[in-house]
C-alpha cells in the first residue's frame, strides 16, 4: 500500500530546556484512509527490512490510530501531537495526539482532548505546498508557510488549542497573517519544514536547497526581509539527486547534537535516512553537513 500522506510530528515544547520531545515521530496516511504511528529510534544504520529501530518494546510503529484521512488534501505536524489536515472544501481542522502509538482503529486512543477536529480556518485547498515550523524546546506557535500556484510564499502563525472557528480568527491574532514573504517557489517537487524555521525544497531538476526564515512575517513580496541576513544562507545548494522521491519530510534532533534529519520515500516505497548538521552552506555535492557514516541508507521499505 502507498502512502497518500507522510508527515513529521513536529517534535513539541518544553517548560525548560530538557531537550526535545518526540524525536522521530511520524505519520502516515494510506489509501484506505488509515492513521498509522510511527517511530524511529535508529541513527540510519542500513536496514532495508524496518526491523534496526522500529521494533523494539514499545515502540508501536505502524499502529494504527485513526481513520477517515484518505481525503485529506495536506497533513502536517505542528508540534506538541498537534496534526493539522486540509479538507478537500479549504476546511483547516485541528487534532491533537497525546498517545504513544498504541493500537486503536476507533481514534480515541490519544485524541481525548475537546478539540478534536474542529475548524479553524478556511480556503487552504487551492495552495501546491502547505508545510510548517513547529511548536518545538521554547517556540509555542505553529508556523505555517503556504506556496500558491503564483510561487508566492505566505504566512500564518496559529497560538490556539484548537477552538472552533471557521473564519480563521482565533488563534491566528498576530497583525501579519496571510502576509506574502517570498515568491519563486512555483516549480517544485516537495517542499518541507524542518524547526526552526528552515525548510528543505527540491526543484524539478532533483537539487535539495536550503532555506531558513528568521523573519516574523512582515509583507516582503521580495523574499528579503527574513532570509538575506549575513549567514542565512537561504536558496544554497545542499545536496543533489532527490528526483525520484514521492515523499520527502523531516524535522529536528538533539540526539548526538542538534540537527535536521529527514527522510524521503522513493517511488518504489523504500525509506531512505539523512541527517545534516550544517547551516545550508553551499555545496551541490551533498558532503557539506552531511558527516555521519549513514547518509541515504535505506531503513525501512512498503512506505
Amino acid at each position: 500500500m502507498s502512502m497518500k500522506h507522510i508527515f513529521y510530528g513536529g517534535n513539541g515544547t518544553t517548560p525548560v530546556d530538557s531537550g526535545l520531545p518526540f524525536v522521530g515521530r511520524f505519520f502516515t496516511v494510506g489509501d484506505d484512509g488509515a492513521l498509522r504511528f510511527w517511530r524511529y529510534t535508529g541513527r540510519g544504520e542500513p536496514d532495508p527490512k524496518g526491523a534496526k529501530g522500529f521494533t523494539e518494546p514499545g515502540n508501536n510503529s505502524s499502529n494504527q490510530i485513526g481513520r477517515g484521512f484518505g481525503s485529506m488534501v495536506h497533513m502536517a505536524g505542528g508540534g506538541d501531537g498537534i496534526i493539522l489536515a486540509v479538507q478537500p472544501n479549504g476546511d483547516l481542522t485541528y487534532f491533537q495526539y497525546s498517545g504513544n502509538g498504541e493500537q486503536d482503529e476507533t481514534g480515541t486512543l490519544g485524541f481525548e482532548g475537546p478539540n478534536q477536529g474542529t475548524v479553524i480556518g478556511n480556503g487552504f485547498h487551492t495552495f501546491p505546498h502547505l508545510f510548517v515550523s513547529p511548536r518545538e524546546g521554547h517556540a509555542t506557535k505553529t508556523t505555517i508557510f503556504l506556496v500558491n500556484e503564483a510561487g508566492d510564499l505566505l504566512w500564518f502563525q496559529y497560538s490556539g488549542n484548537g477552538e472552533h472557528d471557521p473564519s480563521g480568527t482565533l488563534g491566528f491574532e498576530g497583525p501579519n497573517q496571510g502576509n506574502q514573504i517570498g515568491r519563486g517557489f512555483r516549480n517544485f517537487r516537495h517542499i518541507v519544514g524542518v524547526g526552526g524555521g528552515a525548510f528543505l525544497a527540491v526543484p524539478e531538476n532533483g537539487d535539495l536547497l536550503w532555506f531558513r526564515y528568521t523573519g516574523h512575517g512582515e509583507h516582503d513580496p521580495t523574499g528579503s526581509n527574513g532570509f538575506t541576513e549575513v549567514g542565512n544562507n537561504s536558496g544554497n545548494q545542499i545536496g543533489r539527486g532527490f528526483t525520484d522521491f514521492r515523499h520527502l519530510f523531516g524535522g529536528s534532533t538533539d540526539q548526538g547534537g542538534r540537527a535536521v534529519i529527514f527522510y524521503g520515500v522513493k517511488e518504489n516505497g523504500d525509506l531512505l535516512f539523512w541527517r545534516y548538521e550544517g547551516n545550508g552552506e553551499s555545496d551541490p555535492t551533498g558532503t557539506l553537513g552531511f558527516d555521519t557514516p549513514f547518509q541515504g541508507t535505506q531503513i525501512g521499505s512498503g512506505f
